[in-house]
């Protein structure tokens, strides 16, 4: 079975307050394992850790930078602000150009086609070599399609989280744009490591997550509950099985994932290598199903509002 790529998500080395203290060491051997591990396709963000995470990053990838794909993300900017702000990340990132350059999530009530020209212009002369949004709507994207060019949606997606394949999966895949996934293991909770019934800390901020509001609990109680039955029989991490579930979605371009240390990420990547049976994986796609039916639909895992849905 073809898989698809596997990428390192970058948000935890931003030190910054969602995921709390990083070890600058820790962040290093990550991406060092990552590159050694085949790993090709790094995504980072301005926003994360204020442009740490991006200077991390960049700095470990600088002497493989013509080997690797480096995607980034900016939030809404006027248009006489697009450049300079991409200049900055450029200069963190130690490279001349941004292999995918994401707008970050819509912001109802402004108009995102002078940002999307300018970025276009910056496609042109080689800074920007492809343009994508994340967290987007189908309106929001259909309002720069006379803009510009989108060519990579990113979404939260996983077993645990389908709700992008009603209607901006099939959008994307009818217009020939690639789709990249974060959160593959829904943060964590797609792990042997988490005990839901026990929750995160009262301050870690994934306890507002969709997954934890009171018409969704129970649904993914019982989901995590046969999943790790599933596993234990198999004798395959959940986080393996997971991850191979999404890798083997025909339509994926990359499965991001999130790891902070150098054991996180060589256990990640050793997802690719495991072979389940055909009877275990129709078990996970029956148990994700169900799931993915009776738990109430959010825009996004972290609910937030600015997708233009009531």
């Amino acid at each position: 079975m073809k898989l698809s790529n596997l990428g390192l998500g970058c948000w935890a080395f931003g030190n910054d307050n969602y995921w709390g203290a990083q070890n600058h060491n820790d962040s290093v051997k990550t991406i060092q394992a990552a590159l050694r591990g085949g790993i090709k396709h790094f995504d980072t963000a301005r926003s994360y850790g204020n442009g740490r995470s991006e200077q991390i990053t960049g700095q470990q990838l600088k002497k493989n930078r013509e080997n690797v794909v480096i995607a980034t993300k900016t939030t809404w900017l006027p248009a006489d602000k697009v450049e300079k702000n991409i200049d900055i990340s450029l200069k963190r990132l130690c490279t001349d150009w941004i292999d995918i350059l994401y707008i970050h999530w819509p912001k109802p009530g402004f108009d995102f086609r002078p940002m999307m020209e300018v970025l276009e212009k910056l496609r042109t002369s080689g800074k920007i070599k492809n343009i994508g949004v994340s967290n987007f709507n189908t309106n929001d994207i259909e309002s720069l399609k006379n803009t510009g060019k989108i060519e990579y949606y990113q979404t939260g997606y996983s077993l645990i989280w389908r709700f992008p394949e009603k209607d901006i999966i099939p959008y994307c895949l009818e217009r020939n744009i690639k789709i990249v996934s974060y959160s593959s293991l829904a943060q964590g909770i797609l792990t042997d490591k988490f005990d839901i019934s026990n929750r995160f800390l009262s301050e870690d901020p994934r306890n507002k997550l969709s997954f934890f509001y009171n018409d969704s609990i129970q649904y993914v109680e019982t989901f995590l509950k046969t999943l790790k039955e599933i596993a234990q029989a198999s004798g395959i991490s959940v986080s393996k099985l997971a991850l191979y579930w999404s890798l083997t979605r025909p339509w994926m371009n990359t499965v991001l994932v999130g790891s902070r240390t150098r054991n996180q990420i060589e256990e990640n990547m050793a997802a690719k290598n495991i072979t389940p049976t055909e009877d275990i994986m129709l078990k996970l796609t029956a148990l994700s199903d169900v799931l993915y039916n009776t738990m109430p639909m959010r825009d996004n895992i972290f609910n937030h509002k600015p997708l233009g849905r009531n």
